[in-house]
């Protein structure tokens, strides 16, 4: 059988949703849960503990278990979130805003590609154009080398009487 100590230790709560206000880290009363299993309890001889698994929960999941802005649930931790020093210029927000503006992004790619489909339409007209043209041009030429025959006797005009 594992051993279980819970303790109560000081922690953070926060939102689930980056975009949300409550996503900012509020300090509050958590209870930590430590399972351990020792050698002894898997079948083994030695002493010492082979493994251990730790939860971090609410005191009182009724009140810190969803978010005071959206609703939304929680999590429980026992560290403050780390801020890592931005060496890229990127802000760390940067893929949150991404979202922002997905649908801005997929309205100018939906415009691109409609544009991108009437230029190719007329890039076939233009080349259908030029083909005709050229056959055109080929035909003219055809029947201008053609030599001309003494071709049909002209009607007589008739006399004013």
């Amino acid at each position: 059988m594992p051993t279980v100590t819970e303790t109560t230790v000081d922690g953070w709560a926060s939102c689930h949703n980056g975009r949300c206000p409550g996503y900012k880290q509020e300090p509050i009363q958590v209870i930590r849960t430590l399972t351990e299993f020792s050698y002894f309890d898997l079948g083994g001889d030695i002493p010492g503990i082979e493994r251990s698994a730790e939860l971090v929960r609410f005191a009182d999941p009724d009140t810190d278990g969803t978010c005071e802005f959206c609703g939304g649930p929680r999590f429980a931790a026992d560290q403050e979130r780390p801020i890592y020093i931005n060496i890229s210029g990127i802000p760390q927000d940067a893929l949150l805003r991404v979202g922002l503006d997905a649908e801005r992004i997929s309205t100018m790619q939906l415009e691109s590609a409609k544009r991108d489909a009437e230029v190719a339409q007329m890039r076939t007209l233009m080349e259908r154009q030029a083909v005709a043209l050229e056959r055109q041009e080929a035909l003219i030429a055809e029947l201008q080398a053609r030599p001309r025959g003494p071709g049909r006797p002209r009607k007589a005009e008739p006399e004013d009487t």
